[in-house]
């Protein structure tokens, strides 16, 4: 489980204050929000400017007499790299301290030409070599998300049940580009960009769903009356719906993952309709509206709302936030999916608490970016 015990300082409580900050500020403003005195913010203030984490606007107020300076955070006096990984794909992109993309790169992996590692190294190199020098020098550290778990007991990262690697790569990517790095779960890293950058910034807990071509989860939380907030991935992949089910590639029979991931979907609508082989492909009304089709997505959503049933009575969130490709489709699945969820529940909420991720099929990679910043400078 990862937990980040908030910095105590001075400095560090500014700049969490000015980082969410939507609008223009006054040293007098900071002072009265922390409580703390002129001189001790003036100077953190002046510290800021000096590393050009804030810029100082136009003078304010009108009229005779002296103008207070007015200040803004600086989206741009840092920048981060988050990677994805996937079994067939290698995302990238590069975000300012805001987490807004600037550029993006991904690869697709040949399956059986080429190790993960040995791909992401590759594409690292690509995408890095490709940015200016002041852009380079003012990355502030590499996150990277991946499927699996990140062990650092036996010293090694999961991209599934069978893929295992070395966790001595993130040594290598950090002696090549001398850059921070991060390797972390990616319903964790989901978590990370729901807490920091999405409107859901002031739950003080909830749990992140992704669905890719692995299901997991995050349960996140922000300690009460405290800056601290920990997060811990779940694999619920393998969590059995169906004890006489689908055989998983991990042994078991009826594991979620094998009728709720993007795959699994894909793999059951190729059987009948041999044209899809792709999850978009999916969701037109030349499959959706045949009697085999709708019984397919009805099939879907009711293991899906199995799933997400064992979540609320497991862990109550505030919120239950679903991201991946689902998000795209939520016209022929939400709905349903609540109705089943919700039918004569007992649950301690309604049907508000299941959100769809406004970063969609990218919230892993997002958070991934911002990671190193959250990690480092929070």
């Amino acid at each position: 489980m990862y937990q980040k015990n908030i910095k105590e300082n001075n400095e560090n409580k500014i700049f969490e204050y000015v980082f969410n900050s939507n609008h223009n500020f006054v040293i007098n403003e900071v002072a009265e929000k922390m409580d703390m005195s002129f001189p001790t913010v003036k100077r953190i203030i002046t510290f800021f400017l000096e590393k050009n984490i804030i810029v100082e606007e136009e003078k304010v107020g009108s009229g005779v007499g002296r103008k207070a300076r007015e200040y803004s955070f600086n989206d741009f006096f840092c920048h981060s790299v988050g990677v994805q990984i996937s079994e067939e794909k290698i995302k990238l992109i590069l975000t300012n301290a805001k987490g807004i993309v600037i550029k993006k790169h991904s690869k697709t992996i040949q399956k059986g030409s080429i190790s993960i590692t040995d791909a992401l190294m590759e594409e690292l190199e690509f995408f890095l070599s490709r940015l200016s020098k002041s852009v380079f020098k003012s990355i502030i550290g590499i996150g990277i998300s991946v499927p699996g778990i990140v062990n650092e007991e036996e010293k090694f990262i999961e991209f599934n049940s069978k893929n295992k690697t070395d966790i001595s790569i993130i040594e290598k990517i950090k002696k090549r580009f001398d850059i921070p790095v991060l390797v972390e779960n990616e319903s964790n890293l989901s978590a990370i960009a729901e807490a920091f950058l999405s409107e859901n910034s002031l739950l003080s807990n909830f749990t992140a769903l992704t669905i890719n071509n692995y299901v997991g989860i995050s349960s996140f939380t922000r300690e009460k009356n405290q800056n601290d907030f920990h997060f811990k991935a779940g694999r619920m992949h393998h969590m059995i719906v169906n004890s006489e089910g689908k055989v998983c590639d991990c042994g078991s029979k009826g594991c979620w993952g094998e009728y709720v991931s993007n795959q699994a979907l894909v793999e059951e609508f190729h059987k009948v309709f041999k044209k899809i082989k792709k999850y978009e492909n999916i969701f037109q009304d030349e499959y959706l509206k045949t009697k085999e089709g709708k019984k397919m997505l009805d099939e879907y959503i009711k293991y899906l709302a199995i799933g997400i049933k064992n979540l609320l009575f497991f862990s109550n969130p505030e919120k239950l936030i679903i991201s991946g490709k689902i998000c795209h489709q939520q016209k022929y699945i939400k709905q349903k999916l609540l109705e089943e969820i919700y039918n004569d529940h007992i649950f301690y909420r309604g049907k508000e608490t299941i959100i769809f991720s406004s970063f969609e099929e990218n919230s892993s990679l997002i958070g991934a970016a911002i990671f190193p910043i959250v990690d480092s400078l929070f």
